[in-house]
């Protein structure tokens, strides 16, 4: 392809300025088009990184200049919108949680599979320097066999989340309303670190045993979790999380532990490094002593969306695909159904 991926815009909000942003570091794309509900939104985006409005989806989809359709709704619309632009022939890139069923993520993935399209869910965290080099030295052994996981996805959220979006752009609390949002701080955050700790980690989550709760905010979603969660290999992985912890900051974060060290990682939108600890010499590590791991990285979504677009150019699978949508979906729903059921709950994600 001799020109520029165009890429179309669906939902113009705060996640999309940062797709945007990225996407003016990433050479081989630019924005074709615009689309939002509110024109004033899609007005500013394409004021900032180019392109054209278009005034409905279906337009955006038609549009020849769109190789690439980037979608970035309320979680209800995302299937819908994607299926629809894998039908016209577009590529697509959705924000999580991808769908709020796993049935319509394995209809994704078969859709994509079946045109040779490339379906992509912007599980973004994965790309950042952090995770990077915690995977590598998972894979090469540094910790050993890993025995414990722990997930905090602890955050003090304004109370005017729930209603305008994390950065008070939204006109439109489907945020706090169940069949819209699908699910509250698990299936908006904690899912993020679900998917970082398959990818670092290759182990996949088996089972849940959780409670789920509604105590800070008055909305239908849950804003505090606690899980058990069984891996693959027998670990323990615990998962709290609180979407009002007062005070709260740079603290969401994951440490796992193996049988001959550990690694702590940092919040991913915070500033700390990886820190990295083992009980005897390894390479360059000496034991009984944190490490502090060099090659932090802020710009994880250029590197991501540059991995994407590789997978397009080049054929290969993009960096986070709907069989990662599908696992980290399927261990959210997990723990919604042990909560409401009171019972450990296998997580069947196909």
């Amino acid at each position: 392809m001799g020109h520029s991926l165009g890429v179309g815009i669906i939902g113009c909000g705060g996640a999309a300025n940062d797709l945007c942003a990225a996407i003016s570091r990433v050479p081989e794309v630019a924005v074709a088009a615009a689309q939002d509900r509110m024109p004033e939104h899609a007005t500013g985006l394409v004021q900032n990184h180019g392109g054209v409005i278009r005034p409905t989806i279906d337009s955006l989809i038609e549009d020849a200049g769109v190789d690439v359709v980037y979608v970035a709704l309320p979680h209800n619309l995302l299937a819908t919108t994607a299926q629809k632009a894998l039908l016209a022939g577009k590529h697509v890139l959705v924000e999580k949680p991808m769908a709020l069923d796993v049935p319509a993520l394995v209809e994704l993935r078969d859709m994509a599979s079946a045109r040779g399209l490339v379906a992509g869910v912007n599980f973004e965290l994965r790309s950042s320097a952090a995770v990077l080099k915690a995977r590598d030295l998972v894979e090469a052994g540094a910790i050993g066999d890993i025995t414990a996981i722990r997930i905090r996805t602890v955050i003090d959220k304004t109370d005017s989340y729930w209603l305008s979006g994390p950065r008070g752009a939204v006109v439109d609390s489907w945020r706090s309303r169940r069949e819209s949002a699908g699910g509250g701080v698990v299936l908006m955050n904690s899912i993020h670190q679900i998917d970082l700790v398959r990818h670092i980690t290759g182990l996949s989550f088996r089972r849940a045993s959780a409670e789920v709760a509604t105590l800070a905010a008055p909305v239908d979603v849950e804003d505090t979790a606690s899980a058990s969660l069984m891996m693959s290999n027998g670990a323990i992985a615990t998962l709290a999380a609180a979407a009002h912890s007062p005070g709260a900051a740079d603290e969401e974060v994951i440490e796992i532990e193996g049988t001959r060290g550990r690694l702590n990682l940092p919040d991913a939108y915070g500033v700390g490094p990886l820190r990295f600890y083992v009980r005897e010499d390894w390479k360059d590590y000496a034991a009984r002593t944190w490490h502090v791991v060099p090659g932090r990285q802020d710009d994880c979504q250029s590197v991501f969306l540059s991995e994407y677009v590789r997978a397009i150019l080049d054929g290969g699978p993009p960096p986070a695909g709907p069989e990662d949508a599908i696992a980290a979906l399927a261990t959210v729903q997990a723990i919604y159904r042990s909560s409401m059921t009171g019972s450990r709950i296998a997580v069947v994600d196909a």
